[in-house]
């Protein structure tokens, strides 16, 4: 992956300092490279014992504003350039379309680096249930996810903006699914006051994400990335909020109840799987069949194990950001995802992934940073 992304960089940068400013000033031909240079230092701090998460932050931003473009470019260019023995018109279409297409995605870039990533959405979803208890009927759970808060030193005040909104929402029960940090438990310093003024009727539900468990940035001895993994877990239930691990809750209206089930971080390497399922649903009793919630991260969990061993009619699921761009309805995410957001179907049982709230790189376009209220209902 590090070499594919050093030559993302250097091919693009040859190809057009050979054809277009190989003639240029020694200043002008340096400037062209340093973005190159600045990438190859930081893949390889990155490989270091000294690797940082504002690294990896400053070189995803590099790629996104700098090299996608230059990318965009070269593909036109180079297939015009290879075309040009047909008719020399071929290389100077190419060389068109290639400016065309660098310019609207440097303008994409710039804007999801600069408003994209905090123009807060809300929208909501009516989900109905054949076995949801009738008291329950008209039951609202805000849903947000992935708040990745690290990201917020960029503009602090998103994260009041934040809780006001779902504070404003009025919701039975929130749930979070996961990722709340970036790779440190530190990152949380700064907005706990702020985090625990969120509130709702029957409470905040949360899970551990894989980034919750620390796993990025600088290299930590086990007995390190054990307790900052505590950390988190500490910081959450100091919030007030329900921290689910492998575990479940009842939550009751009248004489109605349902169980909102919370499972570890389950997923495939490279991302850690802490789950249980089975673990987490002990106590909820299959013969009477009590709707149940489960919180997942990995909305990849759903198929692996959720449908084929459980009854589990609701999972709720981030983790995906819908990679954070979708362009003409297009998402990379579709790539690498059977569901990778919004609401899926199987039955009558349904999976909701929330495309995120916040982000690990400072940077969405057609992925709006999004709270979504789920209004379930019963079928009649």
């Amino acid at each position: 992956m590090r070499l594919v992304i050093i030559l993302l960089t250097f091919l693009p940068d040859i190809y057009i300092w050979y054809h277009f400013l190989r003639n240029a000033s020694p200043l002008i031909q340096t400037v062209w490279f340093l973005p190159f240079l600045i990438v190859t230092a930081l893949v390889l701090l990155l490989m270091s014992p000294y690797s940082e998460p504002w690294m990896f932050r400053i070189m995803a931003l590099l790629m996104i504003g700098c090299y996608v473009p230059k990318l965009f470019f070269l593909i036109p260019s180079f297939l015009g350039w290879a075309l040009r023995w047909l008719t020399p018109v071929a290389w100077h279409l190419g060389n068109g379309v290639g400016i065309v297409s660098a310019v609207s995605i440097f303008t994409i870039a710039c804007y999801g680096m600069s408003f994209g990533w905090k123009k807060l959405t809300v929208h909501a979803e009516t989900l109905t249930f054949k076995n949801l208890p009738e008291s329950f009927d008209g039951y609202r759970i805000v849903h947000i996810s992935d708040m990745h808060i690290g990201t917020f030193t960029a503009d602090p005040s998103k994260v009041g903006e934040i809780v006001s909104t779902v504070n404003g929402l009025h919701g039975d029960m929130v749930c979070f699914t996961g990722d709340l940090v970036n790779s440190s438990p530190s990152e949380l310093t700064p907005y706990l006051d702020t985090l625990r003024t969120m509130t709702a009727t029957d409470g905040i539900y949360s899970i551990m994400g894989n980034h919750d468990y620390c796993i990025h940035g600088a290299r930590k001895s086990p007995s390190q990335h054990k307790a900052e993994i505590q950390k988190v877990m500490e910081a959450e239930r100091s919030l007030g909020w329900h921290l689910l691990l492998n575990d479940n809750r009842f939550v009751h209206r009248g004489t109605d109840s349902i169980a909102v089930i919370g499972v570890e971080n389950a997923s495939k390497p490279p991302f850690p799987d802490y789950s249980d399922l089975r673990k987490a649903m002990i106590g909820v009793d299959k013969g009477q069949q009590p709707f149940s919630i489960l919180l997942s991260h990995d909305p990849t969990h759903w198929r692996r194990e959720v449908l084929p061993t459980t009854e589990i009619p609701l999972q709720l699921s981030g983790h995906t950001h819908a990679t954070q761009f979708r362009l003409f309805g297009f998402s990379p995410s579709s790539l690498f995802y059977d569901e990778y957001g919004g609401l899926y179907e199987e039955k009558d049982r349904k999976l909701f992934i929330s495309t995120g709230v916040g982000c690990n790189v400072a940077f969405r376009f057609g992925v709006w940073p999004e709270i979504v209220v789920l209004t379930l209902r019963k079928a009649r």
